[in-house]
């Protein structure tokens, strides 16, 4: 069962962006990491741009039919705005204390995704879906709260050099 250590990602990606771009490298068949530029548009502006950063654990491989399919992948990422006019680190100074929101720039966050590896043709497809961090504090503390601002979830195309 051979696979490449190096991927090209395109992904249409929810909270890695509307799209991001990036790289992924398999250390081994259960252990990954990606990093992407993810594209977005905040507030009707031009598009703003946010690095992504991920790390996968796949559980299990199945193969079937000369192609590959990896039923769980869990992992961890974080994401950081390069926008500095609307997401922050610190809160403005305007506010009544240092503290008085949180950063909202740097998120992390977990996900779960399944794949799969097209071997004859050297490409996968994965679908994703991410939790923010923010989220559950959100699910805990409030169920009625709409999720659709801490859940989402990305389709992912891979090239494997």
């Amino acid at each position: 069962m051979s696979f490449a250590q190096w991927s090209l990602s395109l992904e249409h990606a929810g909270f890695f962006g509307k799209y991001a771009l990036g790289g992924i490298y398999e250390f081994n068949a259960s252990h990954a990491a990606e990093l992407s530029l993810g594209f977005f548009t905040a507030d009707g502006g031009g598009w703003n741009y946010q690095s992504n950063l991920a790390y996968r654990n796949s559980l299990w491989r199945v193969p079937w039919k000369e192609k590959i399919w990896v039923p769980l992948q869990v992992g961890v990422f974080t994401i950081y705005s390069l926008d500095g006019r609307r997401f922050f680190l610190q809160s403005p100074s305007k506010y009544p204390d240092a503290a008085y929101y949180d950063q909202t720039a740097l998120r992390w966050g977990l996900e779960f995704g399944t794949s799969l590896i097209f071997q004859e043709n050297r490409y996968a497809l994965s679908y994703h879906f991410r939790i923010l961090d923010n989220g559950f504090v959100a699910i805990y503390n409030n169920f009625r709260r709409d999720l659709q601002y801490y859940v989402s979830s990305g389709i992912n195309f891979q090239y494997q050099f």
